[in-house]
């Protein structure tokens, strides 16, 4: 984790997530609703939905997981937390 906490915040709080997101970021565009967040930085986009669907894009790289239990907030990226292990998207 690069410039951030090593909080960890349920996928279930995206009121949490968001104003973490916004707390550590200004340089991003953030969209929120009911049940979803999507925040896009140039062609770079991660969407994260209440659910624990996670998908993340960039140039030459992406990222979809449905089970994601947790994030970790950080300055330059976040730490998306599922079953199978860690998975960090640098936005």
């Amino acid at each position: 984790m690069r410039g951030g906490s090593d909080e960890h915040i349920p996928i279930s709080e995206l009121n949490e997530i968001l104003r973490s997101i916004l707390e550590k970021k200004d340089d991003i565009q953030v969209r929120k609703d009911i049940d979803s967040i999507v925040i896009e930085k140039g062609n770079k986009s991660f969407q994260i939905n209440e659910d624990g669907t996670i998908q993340g894009s960039m140039p030459l790289h992406s990222f979809h997981t449905h089970s994601a239990t947790s994030l970790t907030i950080g300055s330059e990226d976040i730490e998306v937390h599922y079953e199978n292990g860690t998975h960090v998207f640098f936005i």
